[in-house]
């Protein structure tokens, strides 16, 4: 057992080569209300985006089809390649096969990455079953991640293992983080007790890329419409023991209008970021292994007023993300990891023209973590951990302030059998300012028909600290506010044929938030004034015919309900559905195309919003070994939508890029 622990983690390490050799089973896989007097003018375009979509996939089916015929006399080239497992390690906090995971899951792997070309990692996300992205306008505008039907706030974002949600807001914005250097995604959903706060519904595990033997090394640049600039470069090598992975990336746009103004805009909203950092990796000792992972983020947008266009205001965000990682099995059965990190976000707001749009918001946290895996028995495995984390927070001229968190944990991951695999974790949490919060987490997987199905299942409970805004801003803020907290369970069925080819996922799942924190306007205090809840059906249906084709269906429908008033909560589609197509239909081309369909939204005001479609689209051609060029399109059809009342979504853009790589 402890052998096939062991392998089990050098292949989630290094799972990223596999991916490239073409081996990796991919297949797995509020803030503002509508200006009044404004109305969305969507041209809605949905049965010839479905229809394009459709003739997009018939086109990559009958080149496989294709090239399959011309590879009928060779049985070996013909035959489809043995489905590798993933192996997933956010789910129990170690490296576990997804069949004996009892949560439920999303891998994107680092061939998806690459194939799909898609230059944000809210992009990336959009597909994924039970993911709601909502952007307030364009490239660089406020992008907020939601899981199953909770708060931005509510969602637990890692980059390799430290925490980015910001001490300040409690939330993320993706707006900045780009797909550069990154070798896969894990999301895991429902509420997740051994992280700790945030993870309410659910946890977005980010991973950098490592290097590989040798040499290697990429450079590309790209142009478009709306004045789309792009350069990126990345080299990486390594040997035995020694690996480094380095990215750096430059984009510059002129996007559109942050505003809708009811189709009256006029002025773009420019956005400029640039993305460098890195991963060094030491292998000792056999099984030791010491990495250290940078990365920095400078973005800077011109933003717009509340109703009014702005042509002065801008904002800057400066985001730095550092962690260092130690790993070693000091006994046969004990692996010890120890990891420390640290999180900046810097906000700063500039506008000659109004008081209101200055500002400074510096958000830092600091986390030592360890964790010890003890393997008690063959079929037995101890996870104990121990956290500490400091959280400084100010807004200048407002308010400073700061809180630690320090938790402990204890999972039991038990497999009776081959076909039964059961965890139980509790975790206690020491918080500065409210004190003590315990939450629980139970899991469960049953293989059936000789583990071509299974039956799997969680329940749990997580929180959430209270934000500094809500704890200290002035006049606002209530030091006495106790967590949010969140109870959930799922139950699902997994089910695989012909020959791993077909794979289908049906989980139901249900979550109820209490304690909910809220600015109460008869007080103009932030309190615990509110309660919700959240359940749906999640739906992914996976098909894949060796290296030439993959597609994966994911459908989401998700019923909430704030409890005070029992209408839905405000912008949770109760349907949405993405359908993600990669293909390689010919030798050299490849490509991939991404169709988004939200329906059935509401805003704030309780008011409907409009369905849209979407199609986003990749076409790459490898006319050399270090030759690429390639055209990337988001929002194919010039769909006329937004995600956020008020805030206009960029229409048609075109990019044509080349791409140099060694050979």
């Amino acid at each position: 057992m402890h052998v096939r622990k062991l392998r089990l983690r050098q292949v989630a390490e290094a799972r990223f080569v596999s991916s490239r050799e073409g081996k990796e089973d991919v297949m797995r896989s509020e803030h503002t209300s509508r200006t009044p007097g404004t109305a969305s003018n969507p041209r809605m375009h949905p049965r010839p985006a479905l229809w394009s979509f459709l003739a997009i996939t018939a086109l990559s089916l009958s080149g496989l089809q294709a090239q399959s015929e011309e590879q009928s006399g060779d049985p070996d080239e013909s035959a489809v390649p043995p489905v590798v497992e993933t192996v997933v390690v956010t789910a129990n906090r170690d490296a576990v096969p997804l069949s004996e995971v009892g949560s439920s899951v999303t891998v994107i792997g680092l061939e998806e990455i690459e194939q799909r070309n898609q230059l944000y990692v809210s992009d990336l996300l959009r597909t994924v079953t039970g993911v709601e992205i909502t952007q307030t306008g364009g490239a660089g505008k406020l992008s907020s991640v939601r899981l199953r039907g909770g708060t931005a706030s509510q969602a637990l974002v890692l980059v390799d293992g430290i925490r980015i949600n910001t001490a300040t807001g409690g939330s993320v914005d993706l707006s900045n983080l780009t797909a550069d250097g990154i070798e896969s995604i894990e999301v895991l959903r429902g509420p997740q007790a051994t992280y700790g706060s945030e993870a309410m519904t659910g946890v977005i595990s980010i991973t950098t890329r490592r290097g590989e033997p040798g040499l290697k090394w990429q450079v590309a640049g790209e142009a478009g419409s709306r004045e789309h600039e792009r350069v990126d470069g990345a080299i990486s090598g390594g040997n035995d023991s020694l690996d480094f992975s380095l990215f750096a990336s430059d984009l510059s746009t002129d996007t559109v209008s942050q505003l809708s103004l009811g189709g009256e805009a006029e002025e773009s909203d420019p956005y400029e970021n640039t993305t460098y950092g890195g991963r060094f990796g030491w292998r000792f000792l056999d099984d030791g292994r010491l990495d250290l992972v940078v990365r920095e983020t400078d973005g800077t947008t011109a933003l717009d007023g509340f109703g009014v266009e702005d042509p002065n205001a801008e904002a800057t965000t400066e985001v730095s993300n550092v962690a260092l990682s130690f790993e070693k099995s000091f006994l046969p059965r004990w692996r010890q990891t120890l990891r420390v990190g640290e999180t900046t976000t810097d906000l700063f707001g500039e506008d000659p023209d109004t008081f209101f749009n200055n500002y400074t918001i510096l958000s830092e946290t600091f986390v030592v973590d360890a964790q010890a895996d003890v393997e008690l028995a063959d079929n037995y495995t101890l996870n104990i951990g121990f956290s500490h984390e400091e959280r400084d927070g100010e807004s200048i001229d407002s308010y400073a302030a700061d809180a630690e968190l320090d938790s402990w944990f204890v999972q039991n991951q038990w497999s009776p059998n081959d076909q039964v695999h059961l965890t139980a974790a509790v975790r206690q949490d020491d918080h500065s300012v409210f004190g003590d919060e315990t939450s629980y987490r139970f899991t469960g997987v049953v293989a059936l028909s000789e583990g071509r199905s299974s039956v799997h299942g969680s329940w749990g409970s997580a929180f959430r600290a209270p934000n500094f805004v809500e704890l200290f801003f002035p006049f606002s803020g209530d030091p006495n506010l106790l967590p949010e907290t969140s109870e959930g369970w799922d139950v699902g069925y997994r089910h695989s044929f012909a020959d791993g080819r077909f794979a289908l996922d049906v989980t139901v799942f249900d979550i109820e938030f209490e304690n909910l924190i809220n600015f109460d306007l008869s007080t103009f205090l932030f309190g615990n004034i509110a309660s919700a809840k959240s359940s749906g059906v999640e739906l992914v249906a996976r098909y894949r015919q060796g290296p030439s084709f993959a597609m994966t269906l994911a459908h989401t429908y998700n019923d909430t309900e704030d409890d005070a008033t029992g209408e839905p909560l405000a912008r949770r589609p109760e349907h949405r559905t993405s359908l993600v197509a990669r293909f390689a239909p010919v030798d050299r081309f490849e490509g991939a195309a991404m169709l988004m369909s939200v329906n059935d939204r509401i805003d704030s005001t309780g008011l409907p919003m409009d369905d849209y479609n979407r199609i986003d689209l990749s076409l790459g051609y490898q006319v050399l070994d270090w030759l690429r060029p390639y055209v990337r399109v988001q929002n194919l059809f010039d769909e006329d939508y937004e995600e956020v009342p008020g805030f206009t979504s960029a229409g048609s853009t075109f990019m044509l890029g080349v791409r140099l790589m060694s050979k």
